[in-house]
């Protein structure tokens, strides 16, 4: 006993003769950089690692041994010539920080992430993923394998990057479409090709670059999917496989329904598969302490811009506070930005962390957090790329490409630690083992509360892929109390096919709503060949708590093949109708069974409606009838009037409007559509009648002729409801317009109400627009402005005519500022060379954009009216922007971004709008197979989906599917034409600057 107590004595003198690690002592400037940061109370920073041991560092990454690779990219923005490298960074005075750099890998164009694999590394370098192995123990690698090619070098911003082992065995890259460049397209004009593995041509491949997507893959077993979201820089998940993006001013998304689910149904098109989460707004308000800021030219001030290296903390160090937050790096304004999440039905929304002030911030303009990472002593790991600019020369001024200071900081770098006050030791580095712990061993690391050990673990557990693994993982599952223990084993037992009904029925049971739902997505693969005992289990979550759980049972009902699955998915729907992604999933779940589902949905909870019910309802009607099903297209025709029938009938309109019929329709199916003038209706039936009608023809019946007859007498009668009318004008139009035509023409320019005078023009340019158009003109001083602006989208919609337009612009018939910004797009950038020049030549503006700018220097020294200004922005801007999400049409970015950038350049950007274009701004022409173009802004992209913006008014955005389309073709120009001078004064300009800068 004694001998153990003084043996205890002596241990104790020891460590007190080793005190603990200290940070590496910086040097004054790097010690300035540290006394220049703000941190949120209870935390301290210390420095990991500065230059000349590290320089423009971007990612980072942590093995099992405690070795530590980091990703340098001095190469940024510009420089192509292989300069990107890897660095393992080495302790070797043992006081466990890093002292000494070894390069593990060179010859890189512009590296952008880094994960381990096998007994390497993973490293994103487009248009390649590496794999890279040092097999000699010489610290550098000499094995370097391309494992994935074909990703677009475009923008280095938007490039492949941050790959990470997914909690389902998967790697993810984070990816997005490429950026299409406009100064320096040599450098970075790459679309990119197919995605495939150069080795084995029999492979699984993508389209090109991955249709702009995220993508997963598996190396070993060359499986390769893309996503149903894309992310900028950065990508995160939390400990139940929820999947977190960013991307600039959108800092905070998550891809709620999942591209198999997507891909499910050919038939549902939407948008989005994404739901943007933040409750303090997308470019939300920021609170920077820099001095000196060095904003460029399309630094949105004031407001998240730049957002990258999402990061969910899973480290378990900082406390319950921290359980649920984010980090987002924001490298424009020097600062981490952090959110805390909480669920909201099947998506989450965010929240700031702190009110009015941010995680981190620095005095210095010079700290620019690009990356974070969660190590295995729970600390946060800031990546500071340390440069004095950050933006892409693409986007700055000319002068400060000429000032040659791009690269300054090219010399530097940080890397920076974010520890609890009570600190936190820094022992890790070359000191871990956990390559050589045995299976069982490993299986305890999933129990740790740091999620690195967990990830860690798990994807050595994967590797091996050792079926003596099976029984302890089982073990854990039954005996941890830390659900998050169980998510990696219950996905290590799927990769070993030992996901057994026990265990599934234990974990479909478990307390913790993502134990559930992970149970769940294994479920549904594992009993698709039937297992009536699970399917019963699994259908008894239909009254789960959690809305999360009812969704991903939702989501998996399509996998089963149950008789009480339909019965079970109206009572899902019936609970959460109001959250928007159930609809959604219904719909991805209901494939080939879309019109029992309607009839169903239309029985539990077609009474009272709703604007979530509306819309399920229109995609619901879109998809039957993208499904091509004649009877059950005829079915919702010859069913009673109801809001839910109006819904339905509007999806199918809007599908058939763009696609064209899908289905062979009989007279007996129009005939259920013609409107009734004797019996009263709901006016918003009678259009949406009309609307399909439009599209699909009258009956040839008698019917018609009796029913025009009624509609004459109700549109020339001033006493009847302005609905009614309307309804009876375009009736008349789509009858016999030749034998009405005059009575539409007198309605148009002598009738007693605007809006039957606007109806009447636009039922006789659907039925003719050549005929519209040459009415137009004959009439023009007799039409109202909302007229005249209706007859020049018709215009703009007859391509044969619109060179009329351009000469009744010519002649002075129609004024140059009748057109608005919008329509000047289509002209100013038309594919037809001839359409092109002529628009050029006939509202002739001044090329010389610079000597234009400085005619309108006055208006930033003059005192501008803010009240003025706003009327103005709704004359001139509202057409394609609005202003803090208010007061016009989000076409556009929003100008509320901009209002805190330096006058001359907000001035610089109205007046030469192509001196730089907003990125996800770019105007497209998208040629759809049938020969039918849509041009507007690319919005959002699917895997089954694009999504153009058309400019103008409330047109809503056009969803077209990606099998329909031929190409997409991007303008090298903005989609806000010059010639803003022709329509505001110096005065009206100086107004319009201080109500969009607010002073």
């Amino acid at each position: 006993m004694l001998m153990r107590y003084n043996s205890l004595i002596f241990a104790l003198l020891i460590l007190s003769c080793n005190p603990a690690p200290q940070p590496p002592k910086p040097s004054s400037e790097q010690q300035r950089a540290l006394d220049a940061f703000q941190l949120m109370a209870g935390f301290n920073i210390e420095l990991v690692a500065a230059e000349p041991l590290v320089t423009d560092p971007v990612a980072m990454e942590i093995d099992e041994r405690g070795q530590m690779y980091v990703v340098e990219m001095p190469g940024y923005p510009l420089d192509l010539s292989k300069s990107g490298r890897i660095k393992l960074l080495k302790d070797t005075n043992a006081d466990g920080y890093p002292d000494t750099a070894v390069v593990f890998a060179e010859n890189l164009t512009l590296p952008t992430g880094v994960m381990r694999w096998r007994k390497g590394i993973l490293v994103t370098d487009a248009p390649d993923v590496w794999y890279l192995e040092d097999t000699n123990g010489d610290d550098k690698a000499d094995v370097r394998k391309k494992l994935l090619t074909g990703f677009a070098r475009s923008n280095p911003q938007h490039n492949l990057n941050s790959p990470v082992f997914g909690p389902d065995n998967w790697i993810y890259l984070a990816h997005e479409g490429a950026v299409t460049p406009f100064v320096y397209q040599k450098e970075f004009g790459d679309k990119g090709s197919v995605i495939r593995f150069p080795d084995s041509p029999n492979a699984p491949t993508l389209p090109q670059n991955a249709d702009g997507r995220n993508v997963r893959f598996r190396p070993d077993t060359r499986e390769l999917e893309t996503r149903s979201g894309e992310t900028q820089f950065g990508q995160t998940f939390d400990a139940w496989g929820h999947h977190f993006m960013t991307a600039n001013a959108n800092h905070l998304f998550h891809e709620v329904l999942a591209a198999r689910y997507v891909r499910r149904n050919p038939n549902l098109l939407i948008p989005d598969a994404t739901q943007n989460i933040p409750d303090h707004g997308d470019a939300a308000e920021v609170y920077p302490a820099t001095e000196n800021p060095n904003h460029q030219l399309l630094t949105d001030r004031g407001v998240i811009t730049s957002s990258c290296g999402v990061t969910w903390y899973l480290g378990g160090a900082f406390g319950d506070k921290f359980q649920n937050v984010t980090f987002i790096a924001e490298p424009s304004h020097n600062l981490v930005h952090a959110d805390v999440i909480r669920d909201q039905g099947a998506s989450f929304v965010a929240s700031r962390l702190v009110e009015k002030r941010e995680f981190l911030t620095s005095k210095d303009s010079w700290f620019r957090p690009v990356n974070f990472y969660v190590g295995p002593d729970g600390a946060l790991y800031v990546v500071d790329y340390y440069r004095q600019s950050i933006e892409h020369p693409e986007w700055m001024s000319d002068e400060m490409v000429k000032s040659g200071t791009l690269y300054n900081g090219k010399d530097k770098g940080r890397i920076y630690r974010i520890v609890p006050k009570k600190g936190l030791p820094m022992d890790w580095l070359n000191r871990l083992n956990l390559a050589d712990l045995s299976d069982e061993e490993l299986v305890q690391k999933l129990d740790h509360q740091n999620g690195w050990f967990r990830r860690t673990a798990q994807r050595l557990l994967f590797q091996r892929a050792s079926a003596k693994t099976i029984l302890p993982l089982k073990n854990l599952i039954a005996q941890t109390t830390r659900p998050e223990a169980k998510v990696p084993a219950l996905w290590l037992l799927d990769a070993l096919n030992a996901a057994d009904e026990e265990t599934l029925r234990r974990c479909l049971q478990d307390k913790a709503a993502g134990v559930r739902e992970n149970a769940i997505r294994i479920a549904e693969r594992v009993i698709a060949g039937g297992n009536p005992a699970l399917t019963a289990d699994l259908l008894d979550l239909q009254n789960d708590p959690s809305a999360k759980v009812r969704y991903q049972l939702l989501c998996a009902l399509g996998d089963l093949r149950d008789p009480r699955t339909d019965q079970v998915r109206v009572a899902i729907l019936k609970k959460d109708i109001e959250d928007k992604w159930t609809g959604l999933a219904a719909l991805t779940s209901a494939t080939g069974r879309e019109m029992q589902l309607y009839e169903q949905a239309d029985r539990v909870f077609g009474g009272q409606p709703s604007h979530a019910k509306q819309e399920f309802f229109t995609y619901l009607g879109a998809t039957i009838a993208n499904k091509g099903n004649a009877a059950e297209v005829g079915r919702i025709f010859s069913s009673k009037t109801s809001w839910t029938k109006i819904a339905a009938l509007n999806g199918m309109a809007k599908l058939w409007q763009h696609k064209g019929l899908t289905v062979p329709l009989t007279d007996t199916d129009r005939l259920a559509l013609l409107p009734d003038f004797t019996k009263s209706a709901p006016s918003a039936f009678l259009q949406t009648q009309l609307d399909v009608l439009r599209v699909i023809g009258l009956p040839a019946t008698s019917a018609v002729k009796a029913q025009a007859q009624r509609a004459a007498v109700l549109a020339a009668d001033p006493q009847q409801a302005v609905g009614l009318r309307t309804a009876a004008v375009q009736l008349l139009a789509l009858y016999n317009p030749r034998a009405y035509a005059s009575v539409l023409e007198r309605l148009a320019v002598a009738g007693d109400d605007e809006q039957i005078r606007l109806v009447a023009f636009a039922s006789m340019s659907r039925v003719s627009g050549r005929q519209a158009c040459a009415f137009a003109l004959r009439e023009w001083p007799k039409f109202t402005p909302a007229m005249k602006h209706e007859a020049i989208d018709v215009f703009l919609h007859q391509p044969d005519q619109i060179q009329h337009l351009l000469t009744a612009i010519d002649r002075k018939v129609v004024r140059h500022d009748q057109l608005q910004w919008h329509q000047k797009v289509g002209l100013m950038n038309y594919y037809d060379t001839r359409i092109r020049t002529q628009a050029r030549r006939v509202l002739a503006v001044d090329e010389n954009r610079h000597v234009v700018v400085q005619q309108y220097q006055a208006a930033l020294t003059s005192r501008g009216n803010s009240d003025r200004g706003k009327v103005v922005f709704a004359r001139v801007c509202s057409a394609c922007h609005q202003l803090g999400g208010q007061g016009g049409r989000a076409f556009g970015p929003d100008l509320a971004t901009v209002r805190n950038r330096n006058p001359h350049n907000l001035l610089t950007e109205i007046l030469h709008p192509n001196h730089s274009i907003a990125d996800g701004y770019d105007y497209c022409t998208i040629t759809q197979r049938n020969g039918q173009q849509t041009s507007g802004i690319l919005a959002k992209e699917t895997a089954s989906t694009v999504t153009i913006r058309l400019a103008g008014g409330d047109i809503p955005d056009r969803v077209i599917p990606r099998s329909d389309v031929l190409r997409i073709d991007k303008s090298t120009t903005s989609a806000m034409p010059v010639g803003l001078e022709n329509s505001i004064s110096v005065t009206e300009m100086a107004d319009l600057v201080a109500f969009i800068r607010n002073q």
